[in-house]
């Protein structure tokens, strides 16, 4: 009868672990404003994309208020994530035009986690704006 209570136990926590949200969980967003009047979107042209554990990176060059060209990195989820959500290696070439949405960095530096992207078409590449707990009310 022990054994069976252990291996009951042993089997509801495996799949509470394999269902909750574990992607998001291994860091905190404590860095990020998150709140929605906080999100930023800018556009702006690729000049890198990094596709290795455990994000994905893109940087773009974007003009500021004065006309200067700022470098921001935005970091995306992991690969298997960014895979599912449909895109590769080969979405984002540098030279693209895009616009993206992100939450910016609390201290202000040219950096945020990507929500939305879209290309200059209007085509959305990527929008993670109604994922359950991304933004705060």
């Amino acid at each position: 009868m022990r054994t069976l209570r252990l291996a009951v136990a042993v089997a509801v926590v495996t799949v509470a672990y394999l269902s909750s949200d574990v992607a998001s969980a291994h860091h905190s967003r404590a860095g990020y404003d998150t709140a929605k009047d906080k999100l930023t979107t800018l556009n702006g042209v690729v000049a890198e994309v990094i596709w290795r554990n455990p994000h994905v990176y893109v940087t773009w060059d974007s003009k500021d208020d004065k006309g200067a060209v700022v470098r921001w990195t935005g970091e995306l989820s992991s690969p298997p994530t960014m895979l599912s959500e449909g895109l590769s290696k080969n979405t984002f070439k540098p030279g693209d035009p895009l616009m993206i949405t992100f939450m910016p960095t609390r201290a202000g530096s040219p950096q945020g986690l990507v929500i939305k992207v879209v290309r200059t078409d209007g085509k959305v590449v990527l929008d993670l704006s109604e994922r359950r707990g991304l933004l705060e009310q």
